[in-house]
């Protein structure tokens, strides 16, 4: 291999987050094969994404979500959100998840903790007013309603925004969250859901973690000595793991 190659490969390599940049990723498509939605950032050279739409039958693409638009600030992200970027060594920036309704015609996703609604057909983006932020938003199945988590609570809005987010299910206690995957299912079991909704809408089950009895570590930033460690709560090998049970929440009529 020439000197030159050898040199750039490893420069490549990481400037590309492995080669995957401008790289189609998250592929769904419609229920009629009609069209196809998929996230991509906009060259090699980037590693934000955006959520993209592609006509079948016509055989162009077109950018259904700009970023630019939004004014997102995808630099300050809920807690929970780097967590599971980081276990799913997620590298990219922008929308790095998305979720589509039973009809595939609308999306939805978490911009720097902020919740917003694509129409793909049109296109537009709406923003929906959210009490936090927010993690891991998802339809219900008659398209209605919204699911997200935010800090410990899951959470319940309107798909169209017109009325406020409803608290669904929390807990007093700072060591419990709803709504959101353990430690142990997110990075062991492949496991990055902590709530499912029923096939008629009108309930959910929903993941409750207990992380009372789960060991504390505290982690150090050798950079900054002079920042006081983190704690985090760490299921070491031998040690006890988060306590979780399912529950079965139904939604008040309107909620």
């Amino acid at each position: 291999m020439p000197q030159t190659a050898t040199n750039d490969f490893p420069r490549q390599y990481a400037a590309t987050r492995r080669f995957t940049t401008g790289t189609p990723r998250d592929i769904k498509i419609a229920l009629d094969g009609a069209f196809v939605t998929f996230l991509r950032s906009a060259g090699p050279d980037s590693a934000t994404l955006t959520l993209w739409g592609f006509d079948t039958a016509a055989g162009t693409e077109h950018r259904i979500v700009d970023l630019a638009e939004l004014g997102a600030d995808d630099s300050e992200l809920p807690a929970a959100e780097r967590a599971r970027r980081e276990r799913a060594r997620e590298s990219a920036g922008g929308i790095v998840a998305y979720a589509l309704d039973a009809s595939r015609s609308i999306a939805c996703f978490a911009l720097g903790g902020e919740l917003y609604v694509a129409d793909l057909a049109a296109p537009t983006t709406r923003h929906i007013a959210t009490p936090g932020g927010v993690f891991d938003p998802k339809f219900s199945p008659d398209g209605d309603r919204i699911a997200f988590v935010s800090g410990r609570a899951l959470y319940l809005v309107a798909t169209d925004g017109t009325t406020p987010a409803v608290m669904l299910c929390s807990d007093d206690d700072p060591l419990v969250s709803w709504g959101r995957a353990e430690f142990v299912a997110a990075e062991e079991m492949q496991r990055s859901d902590g709530y499912w909704w029923a096939p008629d809408s009108g309930s959910l089950i929903v993941a409750r973690t207990d992380d009372s009895a789960v060991a504390r570590w505290w982690i150090s930033d050798p950079a900054h000595p002079n920042t006081p460690p983190n704690e985090i709560r760490y299921p070491a090998a031998g040690t006890t793991n988060a306590k979780v049970t399912l529950h079965h929440i139904k939604t008040a009529p309107g909620v």
